[in-house]
């Protein structure tokens, strides 16, 4: 049998996930009508899209008495205080859709909530900015809520992700970054992203993350553009050594538009070496130090793999899928899946970041690019799949033991 959620399930679950060194939250009544409210407000719709947004439940006093960390932050309060509601949410939502921004919500001493104000930053604090170079602030420690999309809500304390509301169903997580799963054992050629200057290194964790940290960077740079222009992309990740055989004759991947090697060799894979050799000149190779430096070479080379990213998007807008190796270097785009011979009648979401729990659904529950998906899943077990429909959902697709496996990505 099929559980849903609803605003006081989640106010009881927020209340045994929450850390156990902050401030307590509000009685469970005025929590659930918190959350009720933004749960109302994620069915609604402004001027035809539908409601995404930030809060943050704190009492002004409590931002303003935070250290000197938060001074990047903005306060702006209303001359009156407005009510919580769904309508005001809505109408106030366009101005709180980046995680930088917030509507600011308050309990009263008789158990009202009353909205009064926003919180502005420059740094979204769910995950890293686009432009990386910025100081990492730190997010006020308090609850604070992502409206997604409809019933689709992520509960932070700062910038610590607790739980989320996703198709009725409360997880703990929200799927922000690649599944756990749908990686595992297939990015092994990240590591000769590094290149000649990393050569002989003996790898640490930190330093391996590091370049996991710069495919993931571009990755969600250019699905969150692609996510906001409102039209489709299906990129194809691909095992290097088989791009000859999934593209040549009885293949199935077939690039319309098939990119050759330039003498100055792959564009991202070139500008992550640059940036690694930069990096251990100047003596530490982690993706923190990429963020905080301001060392002119890394502030240009940050700037050229923002721009690769955002042409990617741009090339992911022809028909067809896009193709990389999992190297990232890019093969081609306008790319047709020749695998409509592949029989396929039952797929499976994933319920948790490993991929342990799975539920069957039908093949054809979504369009024809996910179809196209799942049969190359099938057909090329090595190959993984990002797809992002016109509605903005986005899903991670694998092959895993002879399942089409796929993830439900929460938001970029």
């Amino acid at each position: 049998m099929t559980t849903h959620y609803y605003p006081s399930d989640l106010a009881a679950a927020l209340q045994l996930r929450w850390p156990a060194g902050a401030a307590p939250l509000p009685a469970p009544e005025v929590l659930t009508r918190f959350i009720s409210v933004l749960y109302q407000a994620s069915l609604l719709f402004e001027e035809g899209r539908p409601v995404e947004c930030h809060a943050v439940l704190a009492a002004q006093a409590e931002l303003e008495a935070q250290p000197v960390t938060l001074t990047d932050f903005h306060l702006v309060r209303f001359d009156e205080v407005r009510a919580w509601n769904e309508h005001e949410v809505r109408r106030l939502s366009p101005a709180v859709q980046h995680s930088s921004s917030l509507l600011a919500v308050e309990a009263s001493a008789d158990g009202q909530l009353l909205l009064w104000g926003m919180l502005f930053s420059g740094h979204e604090w769910d995950w890293v900015p686009d432009n990386s170079r910025q100081a990492v602030a730190v997010a006020p420690p308090a609850l604070l809520v992502q409206v997604s999309g409809p019933g689709s809500l992520v509960f932070y304390y700062g910038s610590q992700r607790l739980l989320t509301l996703q198709r009725g169903r409360i997880d703990g997580h929200g799927f922000l970054q690649f599944p756990l799963a749908w990686g595992a054992g297939r990015f092994f050629e990240n590591q000769q992203l590094a290149g000649a200057a990393a050569a002989g290194l003996e790898w640490t964790l930190t330093q391996e993350e590091c370049i996991i940290r710069f495919v993931l960077h571009m990755q969600r740079r250019a699905l969150t553009r692609s996510r906001a222009s409102g039209h489709g992309v299906l990129v194809v990740l691909v095992p290097t050594h088989q791009v000859a055989a999934l593209t040549g004759l009885g293949g199935v991947l077939r690039p319309k538009y098939r990119l050759l090697p330039t003498g100055a060799g792959p564009r991202f894979p070139t500008l992550v070496q640059a940036s690694v050799r930069r990096l251990l000149e100047l003596g530490e190779l982690s993706w923190t130090h990429f963020q905080c430096s301001r060392d002119a070479e890394l502030l240009t080379l940050a700037a050229e793999i923002d721009r690769f990213a955002d042409c990617i998007a741009d090339m992911g807008a022809v028909d067809g899928a896009l193709m990389f190796t999992q190297q990232i270097d890019l093969v081609g785009f306008g790319v047709e899946i020749q695998a409509t011979q592949v029989t396929l009648s039952q797929v499976y979401r994933a319920l948790d970041m490993e991929g342990q729990t799975l539920q069957p659904v039908p093949a054809d529950h979504g369009g024809t690019r996910h179809r196209a998906a799942y049969r190359l899943c099938l057909a090329a077990p090595e190959c993984l799949a990002i797809l992002v429909s016109q509605d903005g959902n986005v899903q991670f697709v694998h092959n895993q033991d002879g399942k089409v496996v796929f993830w439900d990505q929460l938001s970029f």
